[in-house]
């Protein structure tokens, strides 16, 4: 697992107010804390931390936190986690735990797919439905990710985290968690239902009724004289 280093710098003010002041200035406010220590308030350079998060940083990245003026420390700590401005994604705050080298922590690791699947390829439909898995190891051995072929994963096939070789790390998310699954392309199919035409009498001309009325009448008569 690769380190790097930051400095930082112990804050006396706290509070909102302060905060923004901060912020006015590229720092970036921040907590550290441990097992077994109080909370301690400090500042980071955003810029500084920005760089390093543009060269891969990540929170499963060892950082060895360098407070103040020190030259060397043995500080080594995690991000815990880190709080963005949701309109701007500038950095507003972060949280970093002091860890023991020796003790087990756990972790969340990511991930990653490979290759192209053959359901794809026909049409079907990818869901990565599990991004990160939960581990248990000493901090210099946390992996960068796990990886998982996915090439012959056909329509309707899934996989499931009982699938994916794990090493020997204490694994604490569920082996039937589903991974990734190709799914049946959803298709709507319209049902176009047949036109009815009703039927319409065809209208008459005006003084047609009266015609027909009349030759009715003259029809009787001749019927009459016939009679007679």
């Amino acid at each position: 697992m690769e380190k790097v280093i930051l400095r930082a710098r112990r804050r006396e003010a706290t509070g909102s107010r302060a905060a923004r002041r901060a912020r006015r200035v590229n720092n970036s406010p921040a907590v550290l804390y441990g097992a077994h220590e109080d909370p301690q308030p400090i500042q980071i350079d955003a810029l500084e931390f920005q760089a390093l998060v543009r060269q891969g940083l990540s929170e499963n990245t060892l950082i060895t936190l360098l407070l103040d003026d020190e030259k060397t420390s043995d500080r080594m700590t995690l991000i815990r986690e880190v709080q963005r401005d949701p309109v701007r994604n500038e950095l507003r705050h972060l949280d970093f735990v002091h860890i023991d080298l020796a003790e087990t922590i756990k972790v969340e690791v990511p991930i990653r797919l490979t290759g192209t699947s053959e359901g794809v390829k026909n049409g079907g439909i990818l869901e990565q439905r599990l991004h990160t898995v939960e581990i248990e190891c000493i901090p210099t051995e946390i992996p960068e990710g796990f990886t998982l072929d996915i090439t012959a994963l056909d329509i309707g096939d899934s996989y499931h985290l009982s699938d994916m070789d794990l090493g020997d790390f204490k694994v604490h998310t569920s082996a039937e968690r589903t991974v990734v699954q190709v799914a049946v392309p959803r298709v709507i199919e319209e049902e176009v239902e047949e036109e009815v035409v009703p039927e319409v009498a065809e209208p008459k001309l005006v003084g047609e009724e009266e015609v027909e009325a009349e030759a009715g009448e003259v029809d009787e008569g001749k019927g009459s004289e016939g009679k007679a």
